[in-house]
C-alpha cells in the first residue's frame, strides 16, 4: 500500500475573484480586471451594476423627476409646433401618462444604457481589430460604468441637500463638468449637449473602455486611445441629434 505521507499534497485552492472584487479593483487596477475578464466570467457585473444604478436613480427621483418632466414638456411643445392640431388637453394627458411610467424609465434606464454602451464597444472593437466578442463587450460596458454609481450617489446627496428642486430642468445641471455652469434657459441645446460630453464621469468611463481595449482586447496603446476617442464621439451622436431636433 502507498504510504499516505509520501503522497504529494493536494493543490492549493485559489479563490477566483468575484464581481465584488471586480467592482473594487476597477478603481485601482482596471487593466488587471479587464485582462482577467477577457478570459471569461464577469457576466454578473451587468446585473449588479444595473440593479445598483437603477436603485440609486429611483432613490434620487426627487432630483430626476423635475428634470424628466421639464424634458417631457419641451418634447411635447416641439410636437405641438409640428402638429398645431394637438390640444392642451392632449399634451397634459400625454405628460400624465409619461409621469406614471417615470419610475419604470428610471429602473430600466440603467440596463438599457449598459446594453447600448456594450453594443458600441463591440462595434468599435470590430473596426479597430480588438479581441472583444459581444459577451466581453457587455462586461466591459458594465465595469466601465461603475463610476456612474459614484455619480448616482452624488446626485442623491445633492437631492438631500436641496430644499427645492423645481429649478432643475436639464440633466446638464447635474453634470460634473463645464455643462453644470451653463444656464439651460439661455444656452442652446446643442451647446449643452456638447458640454455634457466633457462630464468627468463620461471621460472616466471612456478611459476605462480604452484600458479594456488595450489590456483585454490586445490593442496597442495608440489604437486603444483612438478606439476610446471614437467611442466617446459616437456616444455623443444621439444627444447631438436630439439637440438639433429641439432646435
Amino acid at each position: 500500500m502507498t504510504d499516505p505521507s509520501m503522497m504529494p499534497p493536494p493543490p492549493a485552492k485559489t479563490d477566483e475573484p468575484g464581481v465584488l472584487d471586480d467592482l473594487l479593483e476597477i478603481f485601482t487596477s482596471p487593466a488587471r480586471v479587464f485582462a482577467r475578464r477577457a478570459k471569461g466570467g464577469g457576466g454578473l457585473a451587468f446585473i449588479v451594476v444595473s440593479l445598483l444604478l437603477g436603485g440609486l436613480l429611483y432613490s434620487g427621483k426627487n432630483v430626476m423627476e423635475p428634470i424628466m418632466e421639464a424634458q417631457m414638456r419641451k418634447g411635447m411643445a416641439t410636437a405641438q409646433a409640428q402638429n398645431p392640431q394637438m390640444t392642451a388637453e392632449q399634451i397634459e394627458a400625454g405628460i400624465a401618462m409619461q409621469k406614471k411610467l417615470m419610475p419604470v424609465f428610471m429602473v430600466l434606464g440603467a440596463p438599457l444604457a449598459l446594453f447600448g454602451l456594450g453594443l458600441i464597444v463591440w462595434i468599435v472593437a470590430k473596426v479597430f481589430g480588438a479581441a472583444v466578442n459581444f459577451g466581453f463587450s457587455m462586461v466591459i460596458a458594465s465595469l466601465a460604468y461603475v463610476p456612474r454609481i459614484i455619480g448616482a450617489v452624488i446626485t442623491d446627496i445633492q437631492g438631500l441637500m436641496m430644499s427645492d428642486t423645481s429649478h432643475l430642468v436639464n440633466p446638464s445641471q447635474l453634470s460634473i463638468g463645464p455643462a453644470r455652469f451653463l444656464d439651460p434657459a439661455t444656452s442652446s441645446e446643442l451647446v449643452l449637449a456638447v458640454a455634457t460630453r466633457f462630464d468627468l464621469l463620461t471621460i472616466w468611463v471612456t478611459i476605462l473602455v480604452g484600458v479594456a481595449y488595450a489590456s483585454g482586447g490586445k490593442l496597442d496603446r495608440n489604437k486603444a486611445i483612438a478606439a476610446a476617442v471614437t467611442l466617446w464621439a459616437l456616444g455623443g451622436l444621439f444627444p447631438l441629434w436630439g439637440a438639433l431636433r429641439a432646435g
